[in-house]
C-alpha cells in the first residue's frame, strides 16, 4: 500500500504573531481556497503536486511529489459523527435522557456498541488527492514555514509574494527544480498560478468518534469541561489532556485484537512507526518485522519515506522484483498491513516531524512500536516483547532503550540472539550553549541484565526503540511545531509522558538490532540552510513546554500554537522527575553517576510503589532523591 501526502499550495493566511501559528479561521480560508484551485487547475498532474515553501529572502522549490495513487484493499473508516452519536447512546437507552454523571459500566455499554469499528484491523490512512478528498486527512502548514513566517511575522509574506509564474510552475512539474533568486519578469502572471504558501495535506491524529460521543455526554452532565481544551475526543476521554491520570477503564479502551490464524486465539494488535530518511535499507526492516514475527498478521506498519524521487528507490518498491513477478514477498505479502506516507526529502525538517507523521499512521492497534529504518528484528520478536510488557504488570509501562548494534549481538541470517547484553537508559548531562542548550541522552551503558523476572525500571525514554499500550501514542504524539529539533527530542518526549503517567523500562531481550557504522548515507542536514533559524525557534519551544529553558532565556519567542495538545500533563509534577533524578534546570547541572542507582537498587526502591491497580508508580508517596555518591561534600 503506498499512500502518499499531498502538498498543495494555498492562500496567504493571517498569522496570529503572539502564538506563532495560523488561527482555525485561516486555515479554513486556506483549505477552501485549496478545493477551489484543485477544481479550476489547468494542469493535469492527477499523480504530481507542488509544494512551495517561504524561506528567507525567497520562495524556494522544495520539491516535486510524485504519487502513484494505489487505492487501499483494506479498512479506511469515514464515519458520520452525528449518526454515530445517536447510534452509541439509543444502544443504551437508560441513559440517553438523564443529567446523571455517567458512570463506568455505562461508558463500557456504550464502547461495546462501537466494538466492531474499535477492532476494525488493518485500518488504513487512505488516498488523498485531488479528485478524492478524504475526510479524515487534514490541512497544515508545514512547520519549517510555519517558523520562518514566526520570525519574519506578516510583512515577510508580502515580500516573498509573487516569486513564482506559471512557466517556473510548468519547468517544475517537467521535473526542472532549480531556481534562482531573482524575480521573474513574467511574475505578475503569477497571481494565476495559486501557489503562495507551503501547506501539506496529511493523515489527522486517530480520534475514533465513540470517545468524542462520551466526552461530550460527561460535560452534558456536568464535568468541567475546560475551554482551553482542543476538542480532540479520544484525548478528552483519556484523561482531559494529562488534567488527571487516566482510569483503568479508560485505559484498556485502546487497543484492537484480531483472531490468530493459527487457532482462533485473540492477539494483542502491533503498530511499528518507522521514519526513513532516503534509507536504502528501509524495506529490508519493514521486510525483517514480518518475517520474524511469531504472528505477521498482528503487525501493521507505517512509514514515512523522504526521498529523492529521482535518484532513491522508495521503501515500497520490493527488494526481490514486482510482486507480479515474486508474490511471496513481506512487502507483498504483507501490502494491505503496510502504509507508506512518501515526501520529497527537501521537505524534511528533521526527526521529529517524521515521527510526529508516523504517529499520524497510527490506527488504534493495541500496542505501538517506535523504530529506525535500518534495523534487523529476532526471530519471535512480537511473542517476546509483549510476554516482558505483561511481566512488568504495569499499563503505563513503555519499554525503550537506545539499540544495539548488529554485529556481536544477532545472526542476521537466522534472527537468533548471539549476545545477552542489552543497554539501560541512565546517562543524561546538558549540552550546547544559550538558547541551543538541552538535556541529552549520552552513550548508555550496556551489559548482562541481572533482572530476569521483569523489565528494568530506568528514568529515560529512548527514541531509538519504544514499545507501549497504543495509548501512549495518542497522549504524547510528537510535537508538529518543532523543525530541525534533533538532539532533545527524547527529553521532550520522556518528561512529557512522564507527566501523563508513563514509566520506562528496558527489556531484558532486545527487539530488533540496529545497523551502525553506514557509509555515505544521506542525511537530514542537506536542507538547513533553507530553514536558517526555525531551530533555535523550534529549541524554544521544546525547553519552554518541558519547564527547562533558564531564567535567562524565557523571554525569547517561540510558537505556542498547539501548547496543550503538544504539552505537559498533570497527573504527575514534572519538578518531582528532576528532583527524583538529580537534574537542576536553573543552573543546567546534574547530578552525575546516576547509571550507579538504575538497576537493581532502583528495581528495589521504586517497584513496590507501583499501583494496586496498575496504573503506574506513584511518585506521590516515593520519597527518593538521587545525590551523586562520588560527589564531595
Amino acid at each position: 500500500m503506498n499512500s502518499t501526502a499531498s502538498l498543495y499550495a494555498g492562500g496567504s493566511p493571517t498569522f496570529d504573531v503572539s502564538n506563532g501559528g495560523v488561527d482555525d479561521r485561516n486555515r479554513t480560508r486556506a483549505r477552501r481556497k485549496m478545493t477551489r484551485l484543485r477544481k479550476r487547475s489547468r494542469l493535469k498532474t492527477a499523480n504530481v503536486v507542488v509544494v512551495i515553501l517561504i524561506t528567507t529572502g525567497s520562495i524556494f522549490l522544495m520539491g516535486t511529489l510524485i504519487a502513484v495513487w494505489n487505492f487501499p484493499q483494506h479498512n479506511n473508516i469515514s464515519m458520520d459523527t452525528a449518526a454515530l452519536r445517536a447510534k452509541y447512546l439509543n444502544s443504551v437507552p437508560s441513559i440517553s435522557d438523564t443529567t446523571n454523571p455517567l458512570m463506568d459500566e455505562e461508558e463500557q455499554r456504550i464502547l461495546h456498541a462501537a466494538h466492531d469499528e474499535l477492532n476494525q484491523f488493518p485500518v488504513s490512512i487512505g488516498v488523498d488527492d485531488a479528485q478524492h478528498e478524504n475526510p479524515d486527512w487534514e490541512t497544515i502548514m508545514h512547520p519549517g514555514t510555519e517558523a520562518l513566517v514566526s520570525i519574519h511575522g506578516e510583512s515577510y509574506l508580502q515580500k516573498a509574494k509573487n516569486k513564482i509564474t506559471p512557466n517556473e510552475l510548468a519547468n517544475i512539474l517537467s521535473g526542472n527544480n532549480s531556481r534562482g533568486n531573482k524575480d521573474n519578469e513574467n511574475a505578475h502572471n503569477s497571481k494565476t498560478s495559486g501557489v503562495d504558501e507551503g501547506y501539506m495535506r496529511v493523515p489527522k491524529l486517530w480520534d475514533p468518534p465513540v470517545y468524542g460521543v462520551i466526552a461530550d455526554e460527561r460535560e452534558r452532565r456536568g464535568e468541567k469541561a475546560s475551554k482551553d481544551l482542543p476538542r480532540d475526543g479520544v484525548r478528552r476521554y483519556l484523561g482531559n489532556f494529562g488534567s488527571r491520570l487516566m482510569t483503568p477503564s479508560e485505559a484498556k479502551s485502546i487497543g484492537s485484537r484480531i483472531p490468530s490464524k493459527d487457532n482462533g486465539e485473540l492477539l494483542e494488535t502491533i503498530y511499528i512507526a518507522i521514519a526513513s530518511y532516503r534509507d536504502w535499507q528501509c524495506s529490508s526492516t519493514v521486510e525483517s518485522a514480518f518475517l520474524r514475527a511469531t504472528h505477521p498478521e498482528r503487525i501493521r506498519v507505517g512509514v514515512v519515506d523522504q526521498i529523492r524521487f529521482e535518484t532513491d528507490e522508495p521503501c515500497s518498491k520490493p527488494p526481490n522484483g514486482s510482486c507480479e513477478e515474486n508474490p511471496n514477498q513481506p512487502l507483498c505479502l504483507y501490502k494491505d498491513q503496510i502504509d507508506f506516507l512518501t515526501l520529497d526529502a527537501a521537505l524534511s525538517v528533521g526527526p521529529v516531524f517524521a515521527r510526529h507523521l508516523g504517529h499520524r499512521l497510527y490506527r488504534g492497534e493495541y500496542f505501538a512500536v517506535q523504530t529506525d529504518a535500518h534495523v534487523a528484528f529476532v526471530q519471535n520478536w512480537d511473542v517476546e516483547i509483549i510476554t516482558q510488557w505483561h511481566t512488568a504488570k504495569n499499563e503505563m509501562a513503555i519499554l525503550t532503550a537506545y539499540v544495539s548494534g548488529v554485529e556481536d549481538h544477532l545472526d542476521i541470517n537466522t534472527g537468533v540472539r548471539t549476545s545477552k547484553a542489552r543497554p539501560i537508559m541512565c546517562e543524561s548531562d546538558f549540552e550546547g550553549t544559550g538558547k541551543m542548550k538541552h538535556l541529552r541522552h549520552g552513550q548508555q551503558p550496556e551489559g548482562t541484565p541481572y533482572i530476569h523476572d521483569m523489565p528494568t525500571i530506568e528514568p529515560f525514554w529512548a527514541a531509538g526503540f519504544s514499545f507501549g499500550r497504543g495509548h501512549f501514542v495518542v497522549n504524547v504524539p510528537y510535537d508538529q511545531h518543532l523543525p530541525w529539533i534533533f538532539q532533545g527530542e527524547e527529553i521532550s518526549i520522556g518528561l512529557r509522558g512522564f507527566s501523563y503517567g508513563y514509566d520506562y523500562y528496558t527489556p531484558e531481550n532486545a527487539a530488533c538490532y540496529h545497523f551502525y557504522g553506514r557509509k555515505e548515507i544521506p542525511m537530514f542536514w542537506e536542507n538547513v540552510e533553507t530553514y536558517k533559524g526555525s531551530g533555535s525557534l523550534a529549541m524554544n519551544r521544546l525547553n519552554s513546554i518541558i519547564q527547562m529553558q533558564p531564567d535567562s532565556e524565557k523571554e525569547q519567542p517561540w510558537i505556542r500554537t498547539d501548547e496543550i495538545k503538544y504539552g505537559i500533563g498533570q497527573a504527575r509534577d514534572i519538578k518531582r522527575f528532576f528532583e527524583t533524578f538529580g537534574i537542576h534546570v536553573d543552573s543546567q547541572t546534574v547530578e552525575h553517576h546516576l547509571c550507579t542507582f538504575v538497576g537493581k537498587p532502583m528495581q528495589k526502591k521504586f517497584i513496590p510503589y507501583l499501583r494496586t491497580n496498575e496504573m503506574g508508580l506513584d511518585y506521590d508517596k516515593l520519597d527518593f532523591k538521587f545525590v551523586d555518591p562520588k560527589k564531595k561534600r
